[in-house]
């Protein structure tokens, strides 16, 4: 039984012929051992599957089947037919050993590295000799390493673009709230400018009612006033009109009135009344010379 390199270290188990089965079995798997030397690895499939139809208890069949889709990339599928083979009734402690190991280039071949170190361990624990199985498992823990610190800085760069999201939202709420602060305080200020206008008018017009009570207070008292200058001009006229014909006394005396009035006098009374009634003068008349 040989083994095929496959992808650097890793090894795939070269298919096996049936120790003991049916003839048709046999021939069927021989087909397919022979088309899968000549890399026709769907037609090896065909008769894979044919020869495990016939005899369904062997595992021969389905290990083959399984380095044929392995040799096809379907790696699933590999698995599967593995599986199958280490449940086969007639499986040997040798053929499990190999169907591990191939079990483990499948895992491999998909990048479960954890599952592919596990199933590795598993073939050294049945043959702890098998260097090829050892070189495979160091190389899973090599890329099971690797792909940790892919995932972990995979990670820390997920935090950080979290964290960068984070801080950016935090900024830009802070800028939202700085900006509706500045809204809000202009909004304040109009507001307040709005109601000292309204106070500053208020009062104005405060004033000048007040001015315009006070000068209609004025203008009334001026109205009074006059009213009153009215009603006392007809007595003042005719007070005047009076004092008009009342004669005016001249404030002095000549020496000739002064003798006249001594002579008047003494003639009696009717003859002094006449003497002052001659002394005394109109409004107008051209004043005396004093003595």
């Amino acid at each position: 039984m040989k083994k095929l390199t496959v992808l650097g270290p890793i090894l795939l188990l070269f298919v096996l012929a049936l120790a003991s089965c049916g003839q048709s079995a046999e021939k069927l798997n021989n087909d397919g051992n022979e088309a899968f030397a000549n890399q026709n690895y769907a037609g090896s499939l065909v008769a894979y599957h044919q020869a495990g139809e016939e005899s369904p208890e062997l595992a021969e069949p389905h290990y083959n089947a399984a380095n044929s889709h392995y040799r096809l990339d379907d790696y699933e599928q590999a698995q599967q037919e593995i599986e199958q083979a280490l449940l086969g009734e007639e499986s040997q402690e040798n053929l499990d050993q190999n169907s591990l190991y191939n079990l483990g280039n499948t895992f491999f071949q998909t990048e479960q590295f954890e599952m592919a170190i596990e199933v590795y361990k598993e073939a050294l624990r049945l043959n702890p000799d098998d260097l090829e199985a050892k070189q495979n498992l160091e190389l899973a823990l090599r890329q099971l390493q690797e792909q940790e610190q892919q995932e972990q800085e995979q990670q820390d760069e997920q935090n950080q673009g979290q964290q960068d999201q984070q801080d950016q939202d935090q900024q830009d709420q802070q800028d939202q709230d700085q900006q509706d602060q500045q809204d809000q305080d202009q909004q304040d200020q109009q507001n307040q400018d709005q109601q000292d206008q309204q106070n500053q008018d208020q009062q104005d017009q405060q004033n000048q009612d007040q001015q315009d009570q006070g000068q209609q207070n004025q203008d009334q008292q001026d109205q009074e006033n006059m009213d009153q200058q009215q009603d006392s001009q007809p007595k003042d006229q005719e007070q005047n009109g009076q004092a008009g014909s009342q004669p005016q006394q001249v404030a002095g005396l000549s020496e000739e009135q002064a003798r006249q009035l001594l002579e008047a006098a003494a003639q009696g009374t009717e003859s002094l009344e006449e003497f002052l009634q001659q002394m005394m003068v109109f409004p107008g008349a051209p004043p005396m010379e004093d003595w």
